[in-house]
């Protein structure tokens, strides 16, 4: 495997590889990794990719936790969203600098022994039916590489994509952005993310792990080189005084697109993150999309590589994450062009939608349930499917095929110990949970017999069985066969979500599900992995 660019997305898909065992290399053409960054925030959805890669711990150390979003008008205070109420494992935003984000990932890449080369730049690229030939020049010298995959991490200007002749079609916004991160103490909530409406222009206010970032909107080109005093006099009429900010860490300007790749992929080469798309950074969308676009790919191409799947997996890629992208799009140029509005007539009226929002509970929990990717579902996916019985009554119980399903509190049978349903994801497999009822009948143990040994004998490497038990059910009344794990639903929150037993749901390796059932779908849950999981080549 090859992946061209060492940011987020690439690093994303490199541990994802390696934690399959597959050989992968990452080139990029900076000798080193740069200490600025745009990208700032990881939403939900985001932590929980980044704790099943095991990344977690250390970037939660080195960031600030984010509990609301707090937005002002010209007239003072319009809404506060607040992050906690979201049902997730971690219901924040954590502020992380991409800078400190990248570090970590090329550790973990590196300690699964991930190969990585900078400083090196891809020339160009050739592919047949069974390989890419990619040219690639580190300082004075040109060499080539052969890989069975390339894909193309490699940001706005990627010369994957040129390469490819895929359209990068979008449009360009004409304000002009300034940031600065500083050392100031502010006198709003450090553990919230600000924005002000202003009739002088936008102005967002983002906790750093250190100091404050702060991002402008301005109609005019700013002067070079960037000062703080344009922040000092837009901070002046929101406060009433000018603050004193102290010595940037970093002063940049930069204008914002918003651009779709028109595919993902060409035969063997793919692209993920702003290779694929790109946007403006209002709700901090672009890097977490990218991260997801990596952890999609990531368990696809592993299976693929292994011989599992042909190239309706592959396709699927494509298929399930650039209608993310589409909608992700559109959602953040609304956002960004709302933001923005001068008219005094509009930005009345925004204000008093943006209050009225605020003041909704189902409102603000479906804003936030989208800043946070936690909707993101790929129901339309030609790789996801129900069982022939699944339209008999229970379909809107539980989680629809190609949705991320719920984390839940479980309870190990055998052992005792308590886990959580998101950590089967950090083995990268799919995961069949095999749901009883609170009295299982002769049937359901049938199905876990069944299960038990064809799994084991068939699917070893890319489906695991466990158990989940009713809360309800005596310990001695659960079937406990072979070596499956048996876990049962510690606090009913897995009943809560999925409804009542006895059900099947597999979940993929990127904790979306792949099919549902009733037990007695189970010979068509078989049918599923033969088309879907069947070893089919070599490679």
């Amino acid at each position: 495997m090859l992946i061209v660019g060492a940011g987020p997305s690439g690093l994303t898909l490199g541990i994802s590889l390696r934690r399959q065992g597959i050989d992968c290399l990452i080139i990029d053409r900076l000798d080193t990794p740069s200490p600025y960054s745009r990208a700032l925030g990881l939403h939900a959805r985001t932590l929980e990719i980044f704790s099943a890669l095991d990344v977690l711990a250390p970037i939660r150390k080195a960031s600030r936790l984010l509990k609301g979003v707090s937005v002002y008008g010209d007239k003072g205070f319009l809404f506060d969203l607040d992050l906690t109420t979201l049902k997730a494992p971690f219901p924040w935003v954590l502020s992380c600098p991409q800078s400190q984000v990248e570090e970590t990932l090329i550790q973990r890449y590196k300690a699964l022994g991930g190969e990585m080369l900078r400083g090196v730049e891809l020339l160009d690229f050739t592919q047949d039916g069974s390989r890419v030939t990619a040219r690639i020049r580190q300082g004075a010298q040109v060499s080539t590489v052969e890989s069975a995959i390339l894909v193309g991490a490699d940001g706005v200007g990627s010369t994957v994509r040129e390469q490819l002749g895929i359209g990068y079609k979008g449009v360009d916004y004409k304000e002009h952005f300034l940031l600065a991160d500083v050392p100031w103490k502010a006198p709003w909530r450090e553990d919230s993310s600000h924005g002000f409406l202003q009739e002088a222009g936008l102005l967002i206010a983002l906790p750093l792990p250190n100091g404050w970032r702060l991002i402008m909107a301005t109609d005019d080109e700013p002067e070079e080189p960037v000062t703080l005093a344009p922040f000092e006099e837009r901070l002046g009429s929101i406060l009433g005084e000018v603050p004193a900010l102290g010595t940037a860490h970093w002063l940049s300007q930069f204008t914002v697109q918003r651009r779709l790749a028109q595919n993902y992929r060409r035969n063997r080469a793919f692209l993920v993150g702003d290779a694929a798309h790109v946007q403006s950074p209002l709700g901090a969308q672009g890097m977490n999309t990218g991260i997801a676009d990596a952890f999609n790919l990531g368990w696809k191409l592993g299976y693929y590589l292994k011989g599992y799947g042909d190239g309706r997996l592959l396709d699927s890629y494509e298929q399930e994450r650039r209608p993310v992208a589409e909608k992700m799009l559109y959602g953040v140029d609304m956002l960004s062009r709302a933001s923005l509005v001068k008219l005094p007539l509009l930005r009345r009226s925004r204000d008093s939608l943006l209050k009225m929002a605020g003041s909704r509970p189902g409102i603000a929990t479906r804003l936030l349930r989208t800043a946070s990717q936690l909707d993101v579902h790929y129901r339309n996916s030609p790789m996801v499917t129900s069982g022939p019985e699944a339209e008999l009554g229970w379909r809107h119980q539980g989680p629809l095929p190609g949705d991320r399903l719920p984390d839940a509190a479980m309870r190990s049978v055998r052992t005792g110990h308590l886990h959580q349903l998101h950590d089967l994801l950090k083995k990268p497999v799919h995961h069949l949970l095999l749901q009883l009822s609170a009295n299982p009948e002769h049937n359901e143990k049938l199905v876990l017999y069944a299960f038990s040994d064809r799994l084991g004998q068939d699917y070893r490497e890319r489906a695991h069985l466990t158990v989940i038990a009713s809360r309800h059910t005596p310990e001695e009344q659960i079937p406990q066969e072979g070596t499956t794990r048996i876990w049962q639903d510690h606090e009913g929150e897995f009943a809560a979500a999925f409804g009542e037993g006895p059900r099947l749901w597999l979940m993929r390796p990127d904790g979306h599900l792949g099919y549902r059932a009733p037990v007695g779908n189970a010979d068509h849950l078989l049918g599923y992995l033969d088309a879907v999981l069947q070893r089919v080549n070599s490679e």
